[in-house]
This record gives structure tokens, sequence and C-alpha cells, in this order.
């Protein structure tokens, strides 16, 4: 891609990979004084895994500890760095980075982009969801990326008056939609956020993009398609 620019990673992103592998080495490098500290209390004071490292040399314990931290630390950042939301913007499409997979997006199926809260969404021409992730990039920032590129911008998302707070007596889309979206109630109230947002995927799929309000699910219809709508009760 020519002529393009890159949305990576947030100042408090980059901050907690730099930090993760600093953070974990220095507890490990201490933890023999902690160990001692934790020997004290007269509930730990008996441990056998306690009396076991505190037999050794503190040193080496403290430099096997400190590189044992530092290499989780380093692991954590990487998987930090994978979820990170990271965009190639370029003159006709974009390149997008996210849990180590790629996406393309041509501008040509691009309807609007805009960000709700830290969240990037760009709708295709049919209503349909393309992209939705969080980023910790500021919000003027990516729309003056967008717009130098000359990228359909929106301020807010144009089809906020097309939702509808989804009950449970709500049957409009059908069995298999209506089953996605209990599924879905249940994910968001036990915190399963991954199982939620795969479960939005296959929602958008079938025709229906959802969007939440603490544990209350929106729910709109995409333009034009009708497939969801054979089964309906």
């Amino acid at each position: 891609m020519k002529h393009t620019t890159t949305i990576g990673m947030g100042f408090l992103e980059k901050l907690i990979t730099v930090l993760f592998p600093i953070v974990l080495g220095m507890i490990g490098w201490f933890l023999p004084k902690l160990l001692e500290l934790v020997k004290r209390i007269p509930i730990f004071s008996d441990l056998k895994v306690v009396e076991l490292l505190l037999s050794f040399n503190p040193f080496w314990v403290s430099i096997i500890f400190m590189l044992v931290g530092g290499v989780i630390g380093v692991l954590l950042s990487l998987t930090v760095y994978s979820e990170a939301l990271k965009m190639i913007v370029g003159n006709q499409e974009i390149l997008i980075n996210k849990d180590d997979k790629e996406k393309r997006i041509r501008k040509s199926e691009i309807k609007e982009i805009f960000m709700e809260a830290n969240t990037v969404v760009i709708t295709g021409n049919k209503g349909q969801v393309l992209l939705s992730e969080k980023t910790d990039i500021k919000k003027e920032k990516i729309r003056d990326v967008f717009l130098n590129y000359h990228y359909p911008w929106s301020e807010q998302d144009p089809y906020v008056n097309q939702f509808n707070l989804w009950t449970l007596e709500d049957h409009t889309f059908g069995k298999k939609a209506y089953g996605i979206l209990y599924d879905r109630r249940n994910a968001i109230r036990e915190r399963d956020m991954k199982m939620a947002k795969n479960l939005k995927i296959d929602l958008n799929e079938l025709g229906i993009v959802v969007k939440d309000h603490g544990e209350e699910q929106y729910v709109r219809k995409i333009q034009d398609k009708q497939v969801y709508m054979e089964d309906k009760v």
C-alpha cells in the first residue's frame, strides 16, 4: 500500500507493554525479601515451599525469579501487542491487524466510519458492520487520518435512531437470531466478552447489528438482508 498512514498502539497500550517485563522482573528480584516477610506471618511460617526457597542462595533465587518474571512479562507484552488494533490506512483500502489476523477493507465497500466511546466502527454500503474494535488512540487522531484520505467520516452512528431494545418477548428476527441474542445476553451477564463478541459477529452475518448499553442489547436490521427472516416465528 503506497502513501499510507499507520494507526498503531495507543500510549496506554505502549506503556503496558514496556512495564510488564520491567515490573515482573523487579518482583522476581525482590521475591526472596518478600518470602522472608511472608515467613514471619504465623499462618505461612510452616509452608514447605517457602522454607525450600529460603534454603537456597538468595542472590541466585533473585536472579532466577527475575528472569522468569521478565519472560512472563515479555509474553504478556506480546499478547497486548497482538490484541491491540492496528490499521494501515491508504487511498483505496484499510489493512487491519488484530489478534494476529489481517483484514482488508476497500474504500468502495465503506459507507461510514465513526467512533463510539473508544470503539472504531466501520459500516458497509448496506449498513453491515465491517469493523467494530476498541482502541486506545484518541478519536481526533483517528478522524484526522481517515479524513486525510477522504474516507466517509461521521461524528456519530448514522443508524442510531434505528436501534430498538431487544427483550425476551421480541421474536422479530426468527428462531436462530433469537437463540443467539439470548445466549449473548447470558454471556454479557457472565462477563464472557469473547463469547459476546463472537456472537455479535454471528448476528451481523444474519443481518442484525447489535450494540450494548450495560447488559441490555439494542438491535437493528441490516438493509436488504432477508436471510435471517426465513425462520421467523
